[in-house]
């Protein structure tokens, strides 16, 4: 089938390589030009595990193809996905330009009738309940376009993390589709046969809603956790232990169960916003929701905290920060949690020696003026003190050993690395 893609982050590209994978034809279309020569030549222009690699065999294939004209990413598609990003606007609301803009011009394409195609398009950016209903379709409408005759429209959101994209994409554990054509949703639950899983259909409301209370209900169990683990620390309690017990209740699960210093980048934080926002003018409360933020920007600075107990004073101490991106398998630095660190420790004049596999290019673009080391063992070296902020695979060979070359060995993981119970006595500090 041949299938077109607007928008060409993680999103986008991931679920095209994926798609091209599996045999379909793909058009990636993006407006900045340089990302799309990149993916030209079977480059990622971003951080995310083993994309470049299928991209690459995609390309070579010919399988995908790029541009930066809507109308090539509609003309001769039988589904058109629309995958951009819709940031957090100052006062916590949803900028919808990009995914406005992109319905506005895919209407133009199909108003041209270049092919007999009626595609369906599919919202998979994330929009609040009513947007595709409220303000997408009547976009579509206003160019003279006849719902179920030019045009099918169906929202189908996605349940990506970044590092994991792919796995995601190839092993989903559910497909949502929401829309009111009983013919395009059959078309495409059709379509996403191949990948034998779940298939809920709703309305387009309900689809959008499901995406929003997923990623807050997610949030929810990490600040839960997080609290829990503020008060095991407290009484000498293993919190991993008791969330490995816990977990073992099917109706609880394990998973996103791991106390430590909060979660970071963009999805999260921004969807419980909107939603928070959305609760405050539908007057309905909001009160757990904004609970959920507040612990995680606590707990962002919490290690901090920590730390300060571990030695007499932070100023001018030297402190080794591992891990910059806001998880492992991504360059991505969005609302880390070690932006809120480095500036904590900034107010108290901290020399800062940091170190991340792939993130530090970005994060230079923030602290400039902070010291970056080409490992871990370089960042370790001298210093007062260390801070592991992300769960990168390569940390968990740091041993007794690395923090020898300190000046006092003292490691506070702010994500479970080591296991070994007896790390208490060799300065290793569990969330």
């Amino acid at each position: 089938m041949k299938v077109g893609i607007v928008g060409c982050g993680y999103v986008g590209l991931s679920f095209g390589a994926v798609l091209a994978e599996k045999g379909h034809f793909v058009t990636c279309m993006d407006i900045d030009e340089q990302k799309v020569e990149s993916i030209d030549r079977g480059e990622v222009p971003f951080e995310e595990e083993g994309l470049e690699e299928l991209l690459s065999r995609q390309v070579k294939k010919q399988r995908i193809d790029t541009s930066t004209d809507t109308i090539d990413a509609v003309k001769g598609k039988s589904l058109i996905f629309i995958a951009v990003d819709t940031p957090t606007t100052e006062n916590e609301g949803l900028d919808l330009k990009k995914v406005k803009c992109s319905v506005e011009n895919i209407s133009k394409a199909i108003k041209r009738k270049e092919d007999s195609e009626d595609p369906i398009i599919v919202i998979k950016s994330t929009v609040l309940p009513g947007t595709t209903k409220e303000q997408l379709l009547p976009i579509l409408e206003n160019q003279g376009l006849i719902k179920g005759k030019d045009f099918h429209l169906c929202v189908n959101p996605e349940f990506m993390s970044q590092g994991t994209a792919l796995e995601d994409v190839r092993n989903p554990d559910r497909v949502v589709i929401g829309g009111r054509s009983k013919s395009a949703m059959d078309d495409l639950e059709g379509f996403y046969s191949e990948f034998d899983t779940r298939v809920f259909r709703s309305s387009t409301e309900t689809a959008e809603m499901v995406k929003y209370v997923s990623n807050a209900l997610l949030a929810t169990k990490i600040s839960f956790i997080n609290e829990v683990g503020n008060l095991c620390k407290r009484l000498d309690i293993d919190s991993y232990e008791v969330a490995d017990a816990v977990g073992m209740d099917e109706r609880v699960d394990r998973r996103f169960l791991d106390s430590g210093v909060g979660f970071g980048g963009s999805c999260l934080d921004k969807d419980i916003r909107a939603l928070s926002k959305l609760a405050e003018e539908m007057e309905t409360g909001n009160r757990l929701i904004e609970t959920v933020l507040g612990v995680n920007e606590g707990q962002k600075t919490r290690i901090v905290d920590q730390l300060e107990q571990k030695v007499s004073s932070l100023e001018g101490k030297s402190i080794a920060i591992l891990g910059l991106s806001f998880k492992p398998g991504t360059d991505d630095i969005t609302n880390s949690p070690a932006i809120d660190v480095i500036r904590r420790l900034q107010e108290n004049s901290v020399k800062i020696k940091a170190y991340d596999p792939e993130a530090m290019d970005n994060m230079q673009n923030v602290f400039p003026e902070i010291s970056y080391q080409n490992s871990y063992q370089e960042a370790l070296k001298s210093s007062d003190a260390a801070l592991l902020l992300t769960d990168w695979e390569e940390f968990e060979e740091i041993s007794r050993g690395d923090l020898k070359v300190m000046k006092s060995p003292l490691l506070l993981e702010g994500r479970r690395i080591s296991h070994d119970a007896k790390n208490h006595s060799e300065g290793v500090t569990w969330p």
